[in-house]
């Protein structure tokens, strides 16, 4: 096992995301529905995540990436299309100390988001350590769907 499977609680801590595309407003949505603060860095965004910003639900930095926008964030995710601008937000953010995750490559990682369930107060996380996201979103498919049919575990 390469990453330890945890809890962390980020509501009211400051997140920042790198990256405004698919894959960054995936994670600034997961952070913001774990009651982060959380503050997206990027020259541009996407529309769902442009609808998330209007409601003040998320902040918007417009611009490209400084080590200045780390700040006291206790979660930095670098999402661009950028490697190097990737490893510079992981060198950045392990001087400032902050937990990060660079979603194109789980070796650079401190941490990796798993693919989530919710249900209810319930969520399960399943992870793959970083090397299958896509096996991961089916795994955690296949569990949704034997939730959605009632499925329950025989007893011991």
């Amino acid at each position: 096992m390469q990453f330890l499977p945890v809890g962390l609680k980020v509501r009211g801590r400051d997140c920042l995301v790198v990256g405004g595309g698919a894959i960054g407003t995936r994670k600034a949505l997961t952070l913001a529905r774990a009651g982060g603060a959380v503050t997206v860095v990027s020259p541009t965004v996407t529309e769902v995540l442009a609808r998330e910003i209007a409601a003040d639900r998320i902040r918007w930095v417009q611009e490209s990436y400084r080590e200045e926008h780390l700040g006291a964030a206790l979660l930095v995710v670098a999402a661009t299309d950028d490697e190097s601008l990737n490893a510079a937000v992981v060198r950045d953010a392990a001087r400032h100390g902050a937990l990060v995750c660079d979603a194109s490559s789980a070796e650079r990682s401190e941490l990796i988001f798993g693919a989530l369930l919710q249900d209810d107060d319930l969520t399960v996380a399943v992870f793959t350590d970083g090397r299958d996201p896509s096996r991961a979103r089916q795994t955690r498919d296949r569990i949704a769907d034997l939730f959605a049919r009632g499925d329950k575990a025989e007893p011991d």
